[in-house]
């Protein structure tokens, strides 16, 4: 293996770093879910008695694994894209097509960041809570932001970068 970062890896120790802790600390949410579920099952089963809100709590953190792994998989290039389409191009337009997909993504999700800052300010200034847990509203909703503002991010810097050399 290559000590040099492939196109889908990202580039720089502080990004590099960066990944690796949120895969850590989605494995380690996972993890709690499943105990968590594990631990309902089992005072359900058992003992007649349901850990209450578990089932919200569950659905927040899955809420917040969702957004954070699409973080990663854009990161490391693993979502949907025009492969076939941009392998059909010729060299010089396969970079133009790879930048515009990146500035459409970037405005696309700035857009629906600034819509969920818009959502999220109305929760918090309502202080709208969950049903059975009673957990502020912002919670889930900031998973749904901070991801959406890490991809615009992400985006951009695709788009903007600058064009890497061709090695021959």
């Amino acid at each position: 293996m290559s000590d040099r970062p492939t196109e889908a890896e990202p580039r720089g120790r502080a990004a590099r770093g960066a990944v690796a802790i949120v895969r850590k600390a989605l494995g380690f949410l996972l993890l709690a879910m499943v105990l968590l579920n594990v631990a309902n099952a089992a005072g359900r089963y058992v003992f007649q008695v349901a850990i209450p809100g578990s089932d919200e709590i569950l659905v927040f953190a899955m809420v917040w694994l969702v957004f954070l792994g699409a973080c990663l998989v854009y990161v490391n290039s693993g979502h949907l894209n025009f492969g076939l389409l941009t392998a059909r191009l010729p060299f010089p337009w396969q970079g133009r097509l790879q930048r515009l997909i990146a500035l459409s993504t970037a405005l696309l999700c700035g857009y629906l960041t600034y819509q969920s800052w818009q959502v999220l300010s109305t929760l918090a200034r309502i202080g709208q809570k969950s049903m059975a847990s009673e957990i502020p509203m912002v919670v889930p909703h900031t998973a749904v932001l901070l991801s959406l503002a890490v991809i615009t991010l992400c985006a951009l810097y695709r788009a903007l970068r600058p064009k890497p050399k061709v090695t021959l």
